[in-house]
């Protein structure tokens, strides 16, 4: 933010990120080529590119670890648009990603950029914003999603939910029927449940998802949650593919429980069959700028440490790029858009059938 503008002057609107499909074609998918030659991080962007590509061009089950705020960010309408391409088969999201998306689709709701360096948070606070680093929101807008619109899906599934439990899967999947039919159609959750996407979020109560449970009126009356369901759902999904011929494929926006998540089915699948041979991911992608020497898994390395837990296999495309997601991911889905050309989708393999997974 400069000189004496309000923090709401539409000249500061933060803008959701989208594919520009009737873009002249081939300019980034060329650039992406000569930087796949080039060196550093560079490099590796193309290597993710072409991995990815390879991905959408086979027949493995193509797993998409969602993690940091990318939706208040502006990155939700790239993973909405992978998803109707068909380009993604399965998604593990921290819970703020699934549903901050919806700032965007709010009536009268917008996302202002500052400077975060010299924005002030006193008076953020007195204006009633809050902050994500360098972009706010009404604060009066956002709890209004996480309360109300939240709130009221709690309400709702109360009344239609007859079971004691609920996977988040299917609670997911429902919630996405839900927005659908309050006008949020271009939502993650919405384009995933249209999509036959299983969505996964082992943090769900870390979010406004948490926030509209605690105010629903009718909370105590709507289903648990029953976290461990979700992992044998997803052990399902990834042991049939692992044991076929199909196999799987994992791509990580970020690290953290999204990551871990997605790379642990690959041993529960090795444990479930009698810890026999590993069954790893066939080929891997990771954007991330978490650093490798603390330790975190969020920094654990596909191409070396992941190989010694059998989550990745040793000789695949397994390529780390260290690298800001809101510069790579706009960069790889214009390569792929230009590549594939308008319109495409991935046809093959069919998509998931949720009716038989749940």
């Amino acid at each position: 933010m400069t000189g004496d503008l309000r923090y709401d002057d539409p000249s500061l609107l933060r803008e959701p990120m989208t594919v520009a499909e009737d873009s002249p074609r081939g300019s980034v998918l060329a650039l992406l080529g000569r930087m796949g030659k080039s060196a550093f991080q560079g490099r590796k962007l193309g290597e993710a590119f072409e991995t990815w590509k390879t991905m959408i061009e086979g027949d493995s089950l193509i797993c998409l670890g969602y993690a940091a705020s990318m939706s208040s960010a502006g990155m939700w309408p790239l993973v909405t648009w992978l998803v109707e391409r068909g380009y993604v088969d399965v998604l593990a999201s921290t819970s703020a990603n699934i549903t901050e998306d919806l700032l965007d689709q709010m009536e009268e709701t917008r996302v202002y950029r500052v400077d975060p360096e010299h924005v002030d948070d006193v008076a953020l606070a007195e204006k009633g914003y809050y902050r994500f680093y360098d972009h706010i929101v009404s604060s009066k807008k956002y709890d209004q999603m996480e309360t109300v619109v939240m709130g009221r899906f709690f309400d709702d599934l109360a009344e239609t939910w007859r079971k004691p439990t609920i996977p988040t899967v299917r609670l997911l999947f429902e919630l996405g029927l839900w927005l659908e039919a309050k006008g949020f159609p271009k939502s993650i959750l919405a384009t995933a449940a249209r999509r036959q996407v299983p969505v996964f979020c082992c943090g769900l109560p870390d979010g406004p998802i948490g926030e509209g449970y605690s105010t629903s009126a009718k909370a105590e009356q709507a289903p648990v949650v029953d976290f461990f369901k979700d992992y044998r759902i997803a052990t399902d999904i990834m042991d049939m593919a692992m044991m076929s011929k199909r196999g799987t494929s994992v791509v990580f926006l970020g690290g953290g429980v999204p990551k871990d998540f997605l790379q642990i089915t690959a041993t529960s699948v090795r444990t479930r069959h009698g810890n026999a041979d590993p069954t790893p991911h066939k080929a891997s992608i990771q954007i991330t700028t978490d650093n490798t020497v603390y330790g975190g898994l969020g920094g654990a390395t596909l191409a070396t440490e992941c190989i010694s837990w059998g989550k990745e296999a040793h000789g695949s495309d397994n390529v780390m790029c260290f690298a800001d997601v809101t510069i790579a991911l706009p960069i790889i889905c214009q390569g792929l858009s230009e590549h594939f050309g308008r319109g495409h989708r991935r046809e093959q393999p069919k998509p998931l059938k949720l009716a038989e997974i749940f």
